[in-house]
C-alpha cells in the first residue's frame, strides 16, 4: 500500500552525484516528453539534468513557465520533484529550479520484476515433486509470480511453487500459489498468474530482497548504458 504524501524536506539530499531520473517535460502544442536523464544538484534549489545527445525538442517547443516533473527512488521510497527550467548550461544539459517535492513511502512486497530463475510446479496434490526445475522467465513479487507455461490449471486451483533464486547464495523458497489470472499465449503456451497463499515470513524476505537487487542490477545496468551516450557537457 502507498502511503499519503507528505513533504519532502530536503529533495536535494540524495542527488550530490548523478542519479537516474525520469523527467517529464511540458511541450507548447503536443503531449508532455517523457525522457531518462542523470540528475546532480547544483545549489540549495536547484538541479542539473543532462540527456542523451539528440533526446531534446528545440527550446521553442517548450511550454513557457511549464513544470517539469521529475520522478526517482529513494531507498525504499519513491520521490516526486517539481521544477521550472532555468538554463540551459550546455547541449543536453538543463538546470532547474526546485519548486516542490514529496516522498511516498511503499511497501517493500510491491517491488515486482521480470527476471529469470529456476522453477518448478506442480497441480497440489499430485506428487510431482521429482520434476527438475527449469530456468523461466518469470514477473515476481513478493505478492506472486506470473509465468508462461504449457500446463493448464484450474481458476481458483493451488499450485506447488519451488523458486531457486540466484544471489550471493542460492535462495530456495516451497511456496504455494493460487491461480488468478491465465490467457492464451504463443503457441501451445499460456500466462498463469498466482497469487502467494500464506508464505512463510521468511520466504516473504528472500523474495522480496532478491526483488530489490535484480531492480537496483537494473537501474545500475540503465544508468551505465545512459551515461555512456551523454556528451561531456562544456565546463
Amino acid at each position: 500500500m502507498t502511503s499519503s504524501p507528505a513533504p519532502l524536506k530536503l529533495p536535494l539530499d540524495t542527488l550530490t552525484d548523478y542519479h537516474l531520473v525520469r523527467v517529464t517535460i511540458p511541450l507548447r502544442e503536443s503531449s508532455p516528453l517523457h525522457l531518462d536523464g542523470v540528475v546532480k544538484s547544483s545549489g540549495d534549489t536547484s538541479l542539473d539534468i543532462q540527456f542523451p545527445p539528440r533526446s531534446l525538442p528545440p527550446v521553442d517547443q517548450l511550454a513557457d513557465d511549464g513544470r517539469w516533473r521529475l520522478n526517482f527512488d529513494r531507498g525504499l521510497s519513491f520521490v516526486t520533484v517539481w521544477a521550472r527550467l532555468l538554463q540551459w548550461p550546455a547541449p543536453h544539459l538543463a538546470r532547474l529550479a526546485v519548486l516542490d517535492a514529496e516522498i511516498n513511502d511503499y511497501a517493500r512486497r510491491d517491488h515486482r520484476v521480470n527476471t529469470e530463475i529456476y522453477l518448478r510446479f506442480w497441480q497440489a496434490g499430485d506428487g510431482r515433486q521429482q520434476l527438475p526445475p527449469r530456468r523461466t522467465r518469470v514477473n515476481l513479487s513478493g505478492y506472486g509470480i506470473s509465468f508462461s507455461t504449457e500446463a493448464t490449471f484450474p481458476g481458483n486451483g493451488l499450485v506447488e511453487l519451488e523458486l531457486f533464486l540466484p544471489g550471493v547464495t542460492l535462495e530456495r523458497v516451497r511456496c504455494i500459489g493460487r491461480v488468478i489470472r491465465g490467457r492464451d499465449g504463443q503457441g501451445n503456451n499460456s500466462l498463469t498468474a498466482l497469487e502467494l497463499v500464506h508464505p512463510e515470513q521468511a520466504d516473504i524476505e528472500k523474495i522480496v530482497n532478491f526483488c530489490m537487487a535484480e531492480q537496483f542490477r537494473t537501474m545500475q545496468q540503465k544508468a551505465r548504458v545512459l551515461a555512456s551516450s551523454l556528451e561531456p557537457a562544456d565546463p
